[in-house]
């Protein structure tokens, strides 16, 4: 099985979908429900259940920013469940990535990773203002995990940069690396390294 550019970025840097499973009770005024995950994929479908009971119309789904808007709002007292499939990119995110780095799945996942890490690095900052004050008040110091990501995204540049100023040594006619090579190398680097 060959995996896309885009599953392949989503398998090196760890985007691949989660699921999970959320619930409700209906008000019988409120339609708007924002789920606990902004990008949520698309197949397969996000699955609605009102008191148990599958439902295949009488709402649209926001898949980008996670919002589920009902035709009717659920009447009062019916549980109401979400099943879904979520990512922190989307396909077209992750394709952005692809496209800047000009196709190297090596450089993308890289961009992909600092891209996480920013996030984090917010995350964790916010989190440190909000935080704190209280006894018994605790910060979740994500910014290690920031830290983590920036240094795995800079050893995955590195490799690429190591592997593209290589040259061909004195009277070879053909290159010293092939495409097929090239991702062997920074495969077997990866996993030396991590």
């Amino acid at each position: 099985m060959t995996l896309s550019q885009v599953e392949a970025v989503r398998l090196r840097s760890s985007d691949r979908s989660a699921i999970t499973r959320e619930e409700g009770v209906g008000t019988g005024s409120d339609v708007h429900f924002k789920l606990g995950h902004n990008v949520i994929i698309s197949s397969p479908a996000l699955e609605v259940r009102l008191d148990g009971v599958l439902q295949n119309s009488g709402y649209t789904v926001d898949l980008t920013n996670g919002i589920v808007d009902f035709i009717v709002a659920p009447a009062v007292g019916i549980k109401i469940e979400f099943t879904y499939y979520w990512s922190i990119f989307s396909d077209a995110e992750i394709q952005y990535f692809i496209d800047d780095a000009g196709g190297n799945i090596p450089t993308a996942t890289a961009q992909v990773l600092l891209a996480i890490a920013a996030d984090a690095s917010k995350i964790a900052q916010r989190q440190s203002l909000a935080g704190g004050g209280g006894l018994g008040a605790v910060t979740i110091d994500t910014s290690v995990a920031a830290r983590e990501l920036r240094n795995t995204a800079q050893a995955i540049l590195d490799q690429v940069k190591q592997v593209e100023v290589t040259t061909p040594a004195d009277g070879l006619t053909e290159p010293a690396w092939t495409e097929f090579g090239y991702h062997e190398i920074v495969d077997q680097s990866l996993i030396r390294n991590s």
